[in-house]
């Protein structure tokens, strides 16, 4: 089922999206993650199929590049301000169905209340996170956990992607030691001396 739905323009940061979807894909597992590209099955009604998502979703990512507040339709007009647009309905059906939405900035500032449409000035007063070009690892981590916090079935989600860990045993009494090139862990891992 869909937990993160990934609103965003197509012509705007595309590279940032992929890596998004990418990331939240390994880390929660690819059907929790919407991406209308790559979720919308060939010969769907896509425009049904999207927004059954958002009302199937716990969040939806705002995701702001460089041209999401500017960027214009064939007639010179900013697509934000086209009650047709689909970043604009998406974002205000999410609003409406009390979802939570979270804007995520791609490099760029902060945007100020009078910047948006006034249907979408709600974003202004939201907590967004920034992924920064010089530290996109550690922000796509942070929004990775702050996404786990707060939408409780990525909590229990399986992650995606194994990556191997190093660690050392130390103790005072240890009757045995087992040594191993390699441990697989899945979920959380705690280590400790038994109970006294």
């Amino acid at each position: 089922m869909t937990q993160v739905f990934l609103n965003y323009r197509a012509a705007d940061d595309p590279f940032g999206v992929t890596m998004l979807d990418q990331v939240l894909s390994a880390r929660f597992g690819p059907d929790a993650v919407f991406l209308a590209s790559k979720s919308i099955p060939p010969g769907a009604d896509w425009e049904r199929e999207m927004f059954q998502a958002v009302a199937d979703s716990a969040a939806l990512l705002v995701i702001m590049g460089h041209n999401w507040l500017d960027a214009r339709n064939e007639r010179g007009q900013r697509r934000l301000d086209d009650p047709e647009d689909f970043v604009r309905r998406e974002i205000i059906t999410a609003e409406e169905l009390g979802k939570r939405v979270i804007p995520v900035r791609l490099g760029v500032p902060r945007l100020a209340a009078g910047a948006y449409p006034p249907e979408l000035r709600v974003l202004a007063g939201k907590q967004d996170i920034e992924i920064r070009f010089r530290s996109a690892r550690i922000d796509v981590e942070h929004l990775v956990a702050k996404l786990r916090e707060h939408i409780p079935a990525l909590r229990r989600a399986a992650p995606g992607e194994k990556s191997p860990a190093k660690f050392a045993v130390h103790g005072e009494r240890i009757g045995q030691v087992t040594q191993a090139e390699r441990f697989t862990v899945h979920g959380d891992f705690n280590a400790g001396l038994p109970p006294a």
